[in-house]
């Protein structure tokens, strides 16, 4: 197989080298991946649910669907499906960082990450409800504004939530391992 002269590309790992980060190995780049996909999953779902909301829902229900719904159900489904694939493959990722350095994670981002999963749960649950078929979901539906609003408070306890998860884990674990541990950037 030929390999690829890409020079943008190796200029590019070369200043992200320069500027600190860790060797861009696999491990690395299954880290950025994942990342990657955690938060356009997120936009899609915390996005829809927004938009619905903001733009859609004073018009009623038919006006957020238009004959679309099964579109908004199966992006419900892969966001879903992304958002819990990659945030529990991102908790891991820290939870051995930790690890490794001989340390464990504190039990309050234990806690933390527990009722941002618990959010994110009710998140896909009525994003899922206000796609779905059956006659719970028209009747969810017809309490449109109500759920969209639980939804869009929701998304943004997640949000806060998450930044303090980041903020949490991103001062490493205790002072004397700190050293040892390299900082997640996945």
């Amino acid at each position: 197989m030929p390999e690829l002269d890409l020079p943008f590309l190796h200029a590019f790992l070369g200043l992200a080298q320069a500027g600190g980060i860790p060797t861009i190995d696999a491990e690395f780049i299954a880290r950025v991946i994942s990342r990657i996909l955690h938060i356009v999953a997120a936009i899609i779902l915390g996005g829809g649910l927004f938009y619905m909301r903001s733009v859609l829902a004073p018009s009623g229900a038919e006006a957020c669907f238009a004959g679309r719904r099964s579109a908004w159900a199966k992006w419900v489904g892969i966001a879903a499906f992304l958002l819990l694939a990659s945030g529990l493959f991102n908790f891991f990722v820290i939870l051995n960082q930790y690890r490794d350095a001989g340390q464990t994670l504190p039990p309050s981002y234990h806690m933390l990450f527990g009722i941002k999963v618990l959010l994110a749960l009710v998140a896909m649950f009525i994003a899922s409800m206000l796609a779905g078929r059956t006659a719970a979901a028209e009747r969810f539906r017809a309490n449109l504004p109500r759920w969209l609003t639980i939804g869009w408070i929701t998304i943004l306890a997640i949000v806060v939530l998450g930044a303090l998860l980041r903020a949490h884990h991103l001062a490493g674990p205790a002072a004397g391992a700190a050293a040892t541990v390299a900082r997640p950037h996945g």
